[in-house]
């Protein structure tokens, strides 16, 4: 199980690694020390939300078509449905879901890098689906109906306290890898749960 978690974390965490060892490359082969201060002072600013992340949510991670499919699918996505994405990484699914022609799709990332490729996918495929570089722990979700997330077994027990707690009845919530502890999944399909606020 460690090691498992611990190859979960390295996956995930590769874009904060590759950036802080590009920046700190420069910083050497530059030798400017005015270029070493703002070069490390753009490294916290890249880096350091990228982190937090890590430690209270999920490093990025791609999600398998699989387990997509499986959160759609779980999901039944309608019309009338406000879905929210608990750090929606590069913005894939939230944009799936979108399709779905959902009333607001809207995905809270809080890796600067991530969120930054997450706008550019949107403006590319040109989505319906909001993001936003916010840390989704300090959101209002009393407008939600199904919450998504892809989150560590540490951050769920944090999610159950915080948001899950403070949901209204019949919210979803589809969890993908980590199980919501101490409640019955009502569905799961390809380590994919699906729980209902009673």
């Amino acid at each position: 199980m460690m090691a498992r978690r611990i190859s979960f974390l390295s996956e995930k965490s590769m874009l904060e690694v590759f950036i802080s060892l590009g920046v700190i490359a420069l910083m050497f082969w530059v030798g400017s020390v005015l270029f070493s201060i703002l070069a490390f002072v753009a490294l916290i600013f890249f880096v350091f939300p990228g982190i937090y992340s890590m430690i209270f949510g999920a490093p990025l991670t791609i999600t398998s078509r699989k387990r997509r499919n499986a959160i759609i699918e779980l999901g039944n996505f309608k019309k009338n449905d406000v879905v929210y994405d608990l750090g929606c990484g590069d913005g894939k699914l939230i944009h799936e879901i979108s399709k779905r022609g959902v009333k607001e799709a809207i995905g809270y990332e809080f890796s600067v890098p991530t969120y930054i490729v997450a706008v550019i996918r949107k403006w590319l495929v040109q989505g319906r689906e909001r993001i936003f570089y916010k840390n989704f722990w300090k959101r209002d979700y009393s407008k939600a109906t199904k919450i998504v997330c892809f989150l560590l077994p540490n951050s769920m027990r944090k999610l159950k306290k915080e948001i899950w707690a403070n949901l209204r009845r019949g919210v979803m919530l589809i969890s993908n890898d980590a199980k919501l502890p101490g409640i019955k999944a009502e569905k799961e399909m390809h380590n994919v749960y699906l729980y209902i606020k009673k």
